[in-house]
């Protein structure tokens, strides 16, 4: 992973915005971020839905994806479909989604979960 990526935070009320992660703290649930302007801030997991990892540039190499093929249903009836280890006692958990041409990656927030299936191979 990259020093400092960029990322898109998708709020559960619809917002969606787009700056450089500093840090990523699951033990206090918080993402600093600097948003374009430069300036830095903390955002909460419980006003978040994902954060995407917008896919760079096409010579990286792409991490490999590992785990359970999942359907995640967010509460606002979005569904995303990917692969990943999933442990309903964490605060979230990185979702490699089946296409990954727009996303390399994305941190789901477990409390912002409608639902979520294992599927079949």
């Amino acid at each position: 992973m990259a020093d400092n990526p960029e990322v898109v935070l998708r709020y559960r009320d619809g917002k969606t915005q787009r700056g450089t992660l500093l840090k990523a703290d699951t033990d206090r649930e918080v993402f600093s971020i600097r948003e374009d302007g430069g300036k830095s801030t903390d955002v909460p997991f419980s006003v978040l839905k994902a954060v995407f990892f917008p896919q760079r540039d096409a010579d990286e190499a792409i991490e490999p994806a590992v785990g359970s093929q999942l359907s995640v249903e967010f509460a606002d009836g979005e569904v995303i479909r990917g692969v990943a280890h999933y442990n309903p006692e964490r605060n979230g958990f990185y979702l490699f989604p089946l296409d990954r041409s727009k996303n390399d990656r994305i941190f789901v927030v477990n409390s912002a979960i409608l639902s979520i299936e294992v599927e079949k191979l």
